[in-house]
């Protein structure tokens, strides 16, 4: 019975932490059932972004007499790469017989312990910076442009460190970042040199929950209706909130008399692009929390991400090249997690990051606040339809290849 409670604990353990380490809910629950056939258990487990419920008993049990039910309350969690490669890890050495299940456990606990306060700095410092200004570039923006929408990176990157451990300030940092960068993005336009209206989203490029929208159309799409339904919910939120504070400071801006200059026409030199997307590669790296020895992975995902949708949408139009970009990916990121034995979100979501139109959204809000209705909602319109094309080539590709049993 001992044996028992301890491989229930740990399969408890591991749902949470998976949760804690931004994994989607149908990743999560195939993750935990397997795990649990392999203990020997029975495991019935629901998840949503903000609470896990677990039934589990013995595969051979007749009644309900052993069964464990949990009950966890959690906040919803942020990608840690590193994390989930840690969890995977544990849990194969606990499958395999090489870590008994309490032991287990405490590696979960090891696995879990917060970064330093210097490495947390750093890698949400120099995260929002490069893919601000990475962003920048890869909208062939200016070189004013760039230095800007990395100024405006490395402001909400120092205030994102500031806010953590502040649940007040937190629930309304989105829409203070949107108002600073907003008013911060038109004083630079006004008085020091002629920028780009894309200085705007690729400022705000980090907290724009492109990738939160897919994952919710995916966990609708395959039959998780409350996590997918919450999480488009939390979504739709951080943009009216991101939107909301735009708009008030680009009223301010307006209110203040500060008029934007010319925009002057350029021309970028041939290596910008692809220094660019090294520089967003980098940026994805240290927010996703990989490992370093993963760098080129997470580089690898990206650049095959950004070439593939580039070919595709020019051959075949934006839903059609972003469709096939997707089931690229995830092909891929199916292909280098069998092969490697490693969690496929590595590869997945550096991948998928450059092709969520999280831009659009806000664009389409934007609209609406400013009461150009008609055109909010065309644009809101074409949301849906991207969405739809990357879901559909998610799915696509994991039918093409099946995902690796585990993260």
């Amino acid at each position: 019975m001992t044996d028992y409670c301890a491989r229930c604990d740990f399969v408890i353990e591991l749902a949470r932490r998976l949760h804690q380490g931004g994994s989607t809910a149908p990743r999560l629950e195939d993750v935990v059932n397997a795990i649990g056939r392999r203990l020997g258990l029975d495991v019935h487990i629901w998840s949503s972004p903000t609470a896990i419920i677990a039934t589990i008993r013995p595969q051979d049990a007749q009644g309900e007499t052993q069964a464990v039910t949990r009950v966890v309350r959690l906040e919803p969690g942020d990608i840690h790469l590193r994390r989930l490669w840690r969890y995977d890890d544990i849990a194969s050495r606990v499958v395999s017989g090489e870590l008994s299940p309490a032991a287990g456990m405490a590696a979960l606990d090891a696995a879990a312990r917060p970064d330093s306060t210097r490495r947390q700095w750093l890698e949400s410092v120099f995260g929002y910076l490069l893919a601000s200004a990475g962003v920048a570039g890869l909208l062939k923006g200016s070189v004013a442009d760039i230095a800007s929408a990395g100024a405006m990176g490395l402001i909400l990157g120092v205030l994102a460190q500031l806010a953590c451990g502040r649940p007040r300030v937190a629930a309304t940092f989105d829409a203070l970042a949107a108002f600073l960068v907003a008013l911060l993005s038109a004083w630079i336009a006004h008085a020091w040199t002629p920028i780009s209206p894309l200085v705007l989203t690729a400022g705000l490029i980090v907290l724009l929950p492109g990738l939160t929208l897919t994952t919710a159309a995916a966990e609708v799409a395959t039959g998780h209706l409350v996590s997918g339904t919450a999480r488009f919910a939390g979504a739709v939120a951080v943009l009216l909130k991101l939107a909301f504070g735009a708009l008030v400071g680009s009223r301010l801006a307006a209110a203040l008399g500060w008029q934007p200059l010319p925009v002057l026409s350029h021309s970028n030199p041939v290596w910008l692009q692809p220094a660019a997307l090294l520089v967003s590669a980098a940026a994805f790296a240290l927010l996703f929390r990989a490992r370093i020895r993963d760098g080129w992975v997470v580089c690898l995902a990206a650049i095959t991400s950004y070439v593939s949708s580039q070919l595709a949408i020019t051959a075949m139009g934006a839903e059609l090249g972003l469709f096939t970009a997707a089931s690229v990916v995830t092909v891929l990121s199916n292909v280098y997690a069998r092969s490697a034995n490693r969690p496929g979100a590595t590869f997945r979501l550096p991948g998928l990051i450059l092709l969520v139109p999280g831009s659009v959204g806000f664009k389409s809000l934007t609209f609406v606040f400013e009461k150009d209705v008609f055109l909010g909602l065309d644009t809101a319109f074409s949301v849906v339809t991207l969405v739809a094309a990357l879901v559909a080539g998610l799915l696509f590709g994991n039918s093409l290849v099946p995902p690796r049993k585990g993260m």
